[in-house]
């Protein structure tokens, strides 16, 4: 079996802070302190990835309400400003704030933090998809050329796929991310049928559940240009020992062009000042 190589890797999916999965016995284990930006690129340059897009953890703790939340911000773009690496930043705004303080957020991030999008998990934040408040902030984040990033865990009733049909039907000219649809194998058939009812939906490829190839389905019915890649990981620890979905796209049968797109190119059309920044790194590297 060939592993073929692409110009550039770009993960679009990697959280800055720390997960806690609610896990019987998790704790917090004490550690080294580490410089973040070093460890976050040894392990870019451990799995062959070009750069990432960088967003927080969604589970910080808030008891200052929106003060917390401009402190994450701030620190994503000053995450963001530390490294060429982190092509994009995205920030977050809690829908339970309400959409007059979120918008006002919203245009902090972009008139004075530069941040290139929104995320969203809503399972951490308190609310479902369908909560009229998302529906207000995909709107305001449009408004502002905002890309949103919002998760589709296939566990949580609060993410449910349904709850992205009805963001899509409302906001045509929303781009809207689905973030780990892929993640179990019923779910990727509501993946497939999304794809196939709205095309302003475009997903990663983080959590994908490998049996019977789905990817390369998906782009055998729909294309490459909606596909992103993307590994839901977190830097330190790291989420994973390999990052499976990288080795099933580069063993798989698609044609070049197609994974170039999920590789880079697709999110180039996302996040259009990465394409600039992506050629001004080093040159390009193969994966070996």
């Amino acid at each position: 079996m060939s592993r073929r190589t692409v110009r550039h890797v770009v993960d679009t999916h990697h959280h800055v802070g720390r997960l806690s999965i609610g896990a019987p016995g998790e704790r917090s284990a004490a550690k080294e302190v580490r410089d973040p930006v070093e460890t976050h690129h040894a392990m870019l340059d451990r799995f062959g990835m070009t750069a990432c897009a960088v967003m927080p953890g969604l589970q910080y703790e808030r008891p200052h309400g929106i003060v917390n939340t401009r402190e994450v911000n701030d620190a994503i773009a000053a995450y963001r400003d530390a490294s060429p690496r982190f092509l994009a930043a995205l920030g977050t705004v809690e829908p339970l704030h309400g959409t007059a303080l979120c918008g006002e957020e919203m245009d902090r991030m972009v008139a004075e933090l530069a941040l290139d999008g929104v995320v969203w998990h809503t399972r951490y934040q308190g609310v479902a998809v369908s909560d009229r408040r998302i529906h207000d902030l995909v709107d305001e984040a449009a408004a502002r050329g905002l890309p949103c990033y919002i998760h589709m865990f296939a566990e949580s009733n609060l993410e449910a796929p349904w709850m992205f049909a009805d963001l899509a039907r409302n906001h045509p000219d929303a781009t809207i991310v689905a973030l780990d649809g892929f993640s179990a194998s019923t779910q990727i058939q509501y993946v497939m049928d999304l794809a196939d009812r709205f095309d302003n939906i475009l997903f990663d490829t983080a959590i994908c559940f490998p049996l019977l190839r789905p990817l390369e389905a998906f782009v055998t019915r729909f294309g490459s240009e909606r596909l992103l890649f993307g590994t839901d990981s977190y830097a330190d620890p790291v989420s994973y020992n390999v990052p499976a979905v990288m080795e099933e796209l580069l063993a798989s049968e698609m044609d070049a062009g197609h994974l170039e797109n999920i590789f880079w190119r697709t999110f180039c059309r996302v996040f259009p000042l990465a394409g600039k920044a992506l050629n001004a790194l080093d040159t390009p590297k193969e994966i070996h």
